[in-house]
């Protein structure tokens, strides 16, 4: 064997060495490795092009040395070539070849392309941050002659040591043609998880039948950047968008509209009485609070300025100046500090408007707030209660964390106090539900909030930041585990109180958060069946695993499995059937013709026994243990239709929690987000009221689901559970997302993408149908999704301000 070296260059993270090789024997081969004096063996992929030999190597931080051996058919050695690679050198010759050997280099640096399908390699498509590790996201592409059971995946460093990292697989194999060739390869989603210290990360896959079909990839430290960019930038919600500072100089009210709102003439208009309780407030605080009442384009109202502290002469002497400067501004003042709600309701006593209005010593208001509450009452004269969007204002005068908060969300407000600013009600329910209670300090708002709600007959979002809260030390908007660590305490007892107020039977624990409350109902007395009805088609596997979790981990014990049978044809799955059918808990009802997830939906539905039905993918896998109780306690409120949980892929990021309504149909909320991001203001990881979940996994009551038809059997495939959810609001149902449930979601794995002309011609007729059946709620926009927000995918997905929508 002969071997001369023809050259080098760098490029993808790899060394590409191009070789001519002559006088090899017939009746042996040539094998190539690369090895590293400290490591040993290192990944090296071969190949030819243009009568060259073409070995493709990593880059690694140290030298590497490249073998090229003639080996007969007993194994043995008959000739051998090797060639160092200093990694120095190498970086100098290839800039060398680039310059002056352009012909070369780009003959060896065409691997990546010319041998794209018939190599298995991956192609990175995203990255995630998650905590101390990043989620690589790629297809595995899986040529013809490898099979996909057969393959792993490892990783190593620049310094040429094995890296430890998880690898999963997000999908199933999907096996695509290459036009024209009669060729096809298979392509797998997986998720890699890495740890954040390297800057290039090699990955070989290893074929374990055929280790000559081993080959590797590289991930770039410049192209995982990119990817984590991107990410970031899809992902940024407006809490955390450093745009939002223009964003709201650029939609709240100019001079002009100022000015138009102070000329108008509003009949009937109501007086609002604004409560501020004083606390050795600094002065500079107050006078710009006070400037923000009188600056107000709307007349009506009276500032109720309410001092705890005599002994602060300075701010004293401020209360008085501004009495004495507006006969709207009315002053009480205390001998001593009897704490927020007393303070607050000797202001409350006083007050003389329609309307009360609650508002912090040291915060601030826009000068058109009154001028649009007012314009909401006299819209909708049952309003009882008015709350605004709000952001909050730091010592350096930023304003910066915009909440763009949703209409009224019941079971969002017993999760925290989401409506807070700025607190308005009407002084007729104020004095029918009492003021408020000394007891709750910390959360006084909160419960009093909570009492309106229960008496309410309308209750009003605006959805404008109108409000904000100063960020200073001692404030509660400066962090309230550190300022205010009593504050939880009081919340849970006014959540507690509320609920038992109302007759429900519920324990309210702190959430992962200060300030928010997780709500766990109680289960009926009589523990009522529930039928847990689970579509399937072949995927013995993925059923196997989804009914064994409920099995094993569900610790409710009145349920049923109701296994829907729909076209298997593999004979596995009906001796499966039979199999799981021994347990008494297990049956299995047949559902003849084409797939129609609808039909099957309703079939399995009318032969279950249950007072409640979980409508539950084949593809699911249960984490949480009391999953069933949790989910029963919810829907066996009067007030619920439908619940949905939290469903995760694979590599523990978010696959649903929640869907909200968007011109593109439907945007699978926080999709996406690592497991450990809760998002837009924790909304992903609150217990709240949403228009839809997802089928996946979702509880709906019988009788709710016979009052409205069921699943609209016109919707074979997609929308039909966000359809179904719309029929229960539109019959007051409210559906509620819980993240106290936790399932793993194994998407689509048994049936498939849209890949075909008649599968998309269906999809868009299903598109069609939901937007001429909800054309009056896709209009109106989502009430649980704030208006200011992005409505485009994906950016409704993440709370993202628009993007010059």
């Amino acid at each position: 064997m002969q071997v001369s070296y023809c050259g080098l260059c760098r490029g993808h993270g790899k060394i590409f060495v191009a070789l001519r090789i002559s006088s090899v024997d017939d009746a042996c081969v040539v094998r190539f490795r690369s090895e590293g004096e400290a490591v040993g063996r290192l990944p090296c992929d071969t190949y030819e092009e243009n009568g060259l030999r073409i070995a493709a190597l990593p880059v690694v931080d140290f030298d590497q040395a490249l073998v090229v051996e003639e080996v007969d058919s007993s194994g043995a050695v008959r000739g051998a070539f090797r060639k160092k690679l200093s990694a120095r050198r190498a970086k100098w010759e290839s800039r060398f070849r680039y310059r002056f050997d352009r012909e070369l280099v780009d003959v060896i640096r065409n691997y990546d392309g010319t041998f794209r399908f018939s190599e298995n390699h991956l192609e990175f498509v995203a990255a995630v941050p998650d905590d101390d590790r990043f989620l690589v996201r790629a297809a595995l592409v899986v040529s013809g002659a490898s099979s996909p059971e057969d393959l792993s995946i490892a990783c190593i460093g620049a310094d040429g040591r094995s890296v430890d990292v998880g690898v999963v697989r997000c999908g199933g194999s999907v096996v695509k043609p290459v036009k024209g060739s009669g060729f096809s390869y298979a392509c797998i989603p997986v998720s890699i998880s890495v740890p954040k210290s390297l800057e290039n990360y090699c990955f070989e896959i290893r074929d374990v039948a055929d280790p000559s079909a081993t080959r590797f990839s590289v991930l770039e430290a410049w192209l995982l950047g990119c990817m984590l960019e991107d990410f970031g930038a899809l992902t940024r919600n407006a809490q955390i968008d450093s745009c939002y500072p223009a964003w709201f100089e650029k939609h709240r009210a100019d001079e002009a509209v100022l000015r138009v709102q102070r000329e108008a003439v509003l009949e009937s208009a109501p007086v609002f009485s604004i409560v501020v309780p004083l606390y050795k407030t600094p002065r500079r605080f107050f006078d710009e609070m006070v400037l923000s009442v009188r600056a107000q384009t709307y007349a009506r109202w009276e500032l109720i300025l309410v001092n705890a502290s005599p002994e602060d002469e300075e701010l004293a002497g401020a209360v008085r100046e501004a009495g004495r400067s507006d006969e709207r501004v009315k002053i009480v003042a205390l001998e001593e500090n009897g704490g927020i709600s007393a303070n607050s309701n000797a202001g409350i006593a006083v007050a003389s408007g329609d309307f009360v209005s609650f508002f912090d010593h040291d915060d601030l208001i826009e000068p058109d707030l009154l001028y649009e509450y007012a314009l909401a009452v006299l819209e909708r004269p049952d309003t009882d209660l008015l709350y605004c969007d709000e952001d909050k204002k730091g010592e350096d005068e930023r304003y910066f964390d915009p909440f763009f908060k949703p209409d009224f969300n019941l079971d969002l407000l017993r999760n925290n106090n989401y409506i807070c600013h700025m607190l308005t009600v009407r002084r007729s329910v104020l004095d029918q539900v009492g003021l408020l209670d000394p007891a709750c300090d910390g959360a006084q708002d909160h419960d009093l909030t909570l009492r309106v709600s229960e008496c309410a007959r309308h209750i009003h979002h605006v959805p404008k930041i109108l409000y904000h809260w100063r960020v200073s030390s001692g404030s509660t908007a400066g962090g309230i585990e550190g300022s205010k660590p009593y504050a939880t305490l009081a919340g849970i007892r006014a959540v507690e109180n509320h609920l038992s107020r109302l007759g429900l039977s519920a324990t309210v624990d702190q959430a992962r958060r200060p300030a928010t409350y997780r709500v766990k109902y109680r289960v009926p007395e009589d523990e009522p069946l529930v039928s847990i009805v689970i579509p399937n088609k072949d995927s013995l596997a993925v059923l196997r695993q989804c009914v064994d979790s409920i099995l094993d981990k569900s610790t409710y014990d009145a349920y049923e499995i109701v296994i829907v049978e729909n076209n298997s044809t593999e004979v596995e799955t009906f001796a499966y059937y039979e199999e799981v059918a021994k347990d008494s808990r297990v049956r299995c009802v047949f559902f003849d013709g084409p797939f129609n997830f609808s039909k099957i939906i309703n079939q399995g539905v009318e032969a279950a026994k249950g007072e409640y039905c979980i409508l539950l993918n084949n593809d699911t896998e249960v984490i949480t243990p009391d999953w069933i109780e949790t989910m029963l306690g919810l829907c066996a409120r009067q007030d619920v239709g439908a619940v949905g949980v939290k469903l995760y892929y694979p590599d523990d990021t978010i696959q649903h929690a929640g869907i909200g309504i968007a011109p593109s149909v439907a945007a699978c909320l926080h999709q996406s987000l690592p497991r450990s991001d809760a998002g837009y203001f924790a909304l992903n990881d609150a217990q709240q009221d949403l228009s839809a979940v997802t089928a996946a996994c979702m509880m709906t009551k019988r009788s709710a689901f016979e009052r409205v038809g069921g699943m609209t059997e016109d919707l074979a495939v997609a929308f039909n559970d966000l359809d179904y959810c719309l029929k229960l609001r539109e019959r007051d149902y409210l559906v509620v997302y819980t993240p106290e449930v936790e399932l793993y979601h194994y998407e689509s794995l048994s049936r498939g993408s849209e890949d075909t002309v008649e599968k998309v011609t269906r999809f868009l007729r299903e598109v069609a149908y939901m937007n001429d059946r909800w054309a009056e709620y896709y209009a109106a926009g989502d009430p649980y999704l704030n208006i200011n927000l992005s409505r485009r995918e994906p950016g409704s997905y993440y709370f993202r301000l628009p993007d010059k929508e």
